[in-house]
């Protein structure tokens, strides 16, 4: 599926997606979020579509500042008071539009029906009150259940996330547990209320190899057993490459390309994707200087006309630097915002 054409056929979806339905749990279209700054209202995320079906995982990659966490706050209704969403876009959870509720709404569906793991657990969770009995206030705000159900339903799903004796320490504060620990204590949260979408925003940051690989291989498992959409916002291809079925990379606030995970890497259409391929530290490249991009990405008071990217991009011409490029087929199931696309032939890994 392309992020611009939801109808996407059967035979490009993975093995474990097929038996969920086929539409759009997520649809995401023409999103535009602005700031408010000192020279009036500034766009940080232009026009971004994309969609996410049930049993699927899309990650959306990018560098810091690219607008990825932006467009999960977005999407969750959670920008701050200097932020808001331009006009034109839509964002739909199971065909209803979540940017037109009122925020009582907005609110019974948030946590409920669309869920969020934070990337940073420890600015998360209240150091003050139990993990318990902050999971059980998620349960108790969506549910209409005792307080005694609630707190069962928290120790379930900590065990669910594979946290031992889930019974005894639902009464443990956030600081007795580990960073791989209070990460699943996160997840759980999220999953307290059996949501059709979770949106993980950098949540393997921090964390070593080993609780990393831990992490990924349980949303992986949730996701499937749970037949969830699931959202991954990372920096790191490597995440990608492990959870992914679809990506989406974003520069500068657009999104500049979008595919299946093995043709994006197998065969990038973007400059950008193949630096942040290049970029990354593999077996073959030991030994020798990792590459990277030069240049750093521009503020949004500087997009400017053209192409984003073009000022850091060796394959630039001038046609590059006017006018507005916008994401085009280049494949099936594979778009990308670039003028060259067709002329130049860009290095994947495998």
């Amino acid at each position: 599926m392309s992020a611009s054409s939801p109808e996407a056929a059967p035979d490009a979806a993975t093995d474990h997606i097929l038996g969920h339905a086929l539409e759009n749990v997520l649809d995401v279209r023409g999103l535009t979020v602005e700031f408010a700054t000192e020279a009036g209202w500034i766009t940080v995320v232009e026009d971004v579509s994309f969609g996410v079906r049930r049993g699927e995982t899309l990650a959306i990659v990018g560098e810091s500042g690219s607008g990825k966490s932006v467009t999960s706050l977005a999407c969750m209704g959670l920008l701050p008071p200097a932020g808001r969403v331009g006009p034109g876009g839509s964002v739909s959870l199971n065909g209803v539009e979540l940017l037109s509720q009122r925020r009582r709404t907005l609110e019974d569906i948030r946590g409920d029906r669309i869920a969020m793991i934070f990337q940073e657990p420890m600015t998360s969770l209240d150091p003050a009150f139990r993990v318990g009995d902050q999971i059980a206030e998620v349960v108790r705000r969506h549910r209409r259940v005792s307080r005694r159900a609630a707190r069962a339903r928290a120790a379930e799903v900590l065990d669910l996330v594979g946290i031992p004796r889930a019974r005894e320490r639902v009464r443990d504060y956030p600081h007795e547990f580990s960073g791989g620990m209070r990460q699943r204590v996160m997840i759980a949260m999220a999953l307290s209320c059996e949501p059709d979408v979770v949106i993980a925003d950098e949540p393997t940051t921090a964390l070593d190899v080993t609780i990393q690989a831990q992490v990924l291989d349980l949303l992986r498992s949730l996701r499937d057993e749970l037949g969830m959409g699931l959202v991954v916002i990372t920096h790191d291809l490597g995440v990608v490459a492990d959870i992914a079925d679809r990506v989406m990379v974003m520069y500068a606030g657009q999104a500049v390309e979008t595919g299946l995970v093995d043709d994006l890497f197998g065969a990038p259409r973007h400059p950008y994707t193949e630096g942040l391929l290049r970029s990354m530290p593999t077996a073959e490249v030991r030994g020798t200087r990792l590459a990277s991009i030069p240049g750093q990405p521009p503020p949004p008071s500087r997009f400017g006309d053209g192409c984003r990217f073009a000022p850091r991009c060796p394959y630039a011409i001038d046609e590059c630097r006017s006018g507005a490029l916008v994401l085009r087929r280049v494949a099936n199931d594979h778009e990308a915002r670039c003028v060259r696309t067709d002329e130049i032939v860009l290095g994947g890994v495998s």
